[in-house]
């Protein structure tokens, strides 16, 4: 089920009572609220988007390590099944007694000059965000330390581009990694019992074995039949594999022709709807473990549409604007 509320119905445990009913997302209406986001983190023409940028501005500005959900700054993730945007991402927190809220990485490097996002467009994303997570909360827990999370991911129009993107980041490695690259994509056609994290890194491996490979993939095609996870309908491809998020929740919203985010509730996938009128909010890893609220399986995929608008503005189209806590 998902529920649908308005942002002023939004009040300290709202989110845990529905998601504690059995509704795997909520659809949060704020369409003022999210134009006010969208034109401070989408349409400031002096920002330039890591999208329009040269790979040496992004390397610049991207600051983490291997770990995907630690990474800060502008994010270049192809690995075919698994990732497949370009993004940027800072962390929100305020100083313990004031109101400042302070963002991680503080600028963004374009070239020979610096950009820094509006310390009110900041604040807004701080008010929306820990509404959420007072909501998020059952009544009378103590609130817990977070951060605030405000990501613009970027997906591709095409598929071909999508495959060129994947080649070009392989490719860039050594034999190992491309090795590594191959293995992990074995590791994601895993099903039923052979999809668990060891049993898969296994398949992953034996997949390859000459003969032995050909028997483990059979029983992997007909171990496929009964798992629903795995589903396609035509025209669908996958671009993030079945997952679940690190953080508290996640809020989408976003402007998008050709990309779908599914949810995965009742044994069957369902289309989230991502717009610019709400947020849809689905609670993630950390909620689960904090107040034990369901987290939500979901993926991303790309479909084909013969009927689809001619793209508006490369900028914007196929854009998620995602605001979370960690």
């Amino acid at each position: 089920m998902i529920a649908e509320l308005a942002l002023q119905d939004l009040e300290p445990g709202s989110l845990a009572r529905l998601f504690g009913a059995g509704h795997a997302a909520v659809l949060v209406r704020c369409p003022e609220v999210i134009a006010e986001l969208w034109h401070g983190l989408l349409e400031q023409s002096a920002e330039q988007m890591p999208w329009e940028a040269s790979l040496v501005d992004i390397a610049r500005n991207y600051h983490g390590s291997g770990d995907i959900t630690a990474s800060l700054g502008d994010l270049f993730y192809f690995q075919p099944g698994r990732h497949g945007y370009i993004a940027r991402k800072m962390a929100l927190s305020r100083d313990g007694g004031t109101d400042h809220v302070t963002a991680r990485p503080a600028y963004f490097v374009q070239g020979n000059r610096r950009y820094a996002t509006q310390q009110a467009v900041l604040d807004q994303c701080w008010a929306v965000g820990s509404r959420l997570m007072a909501a998020l909360a059952p009544p009378g827990t103590p609130p817990l330390d977070f951060r605030i999370v405000v990501q613009r991911l970027k997906y591709q129009e095409s598929m071909g581009d999508f495959d060129r993107l994947g080649a070009l980041a392989r490719n860039s490695l050594g034999r190992w990694g491309r090795a590594g690259c191959a293995l992990d994509e074995r590791r994601g056609e895993a099903a039923g019992m052979l999809s668990g994290r060891g049993a898969s890194d296994l398949y992953g491996i034996i997949a390859y074995v000459p003969g032995v490979g050909r028997i483990v993939a059979a029983i992997n095609r007909w171990l496929l039949r009964g798992d629903r996870r795995h589903d396609l309908a035509p025209g669908q491809r996958l671009i993030e594999g079945a997952h679940v998020d690190y953080r508290y929740f996640s809020a989408l919203c976003g402007q998008r022709h050709h990309m779908l985010t599914q949810i995965f509730m009742n044994g069957q996938w369902v289309d989230l709807p991502i717009d610019r009128r709400t947020l849809a909010v689905f609670p993630g890893s950390m909620a689960s473990h904090a107040y034990g609220v369901p987290q939500v399986l979901h993926r991303v995929l790309h479909v084909e549409r013969a009927d689809a608008s001619a793209p508006g503005n490369p900028r914007t189209d196929n854009v998620t604007l995602l605001i979370g806590s960690a």
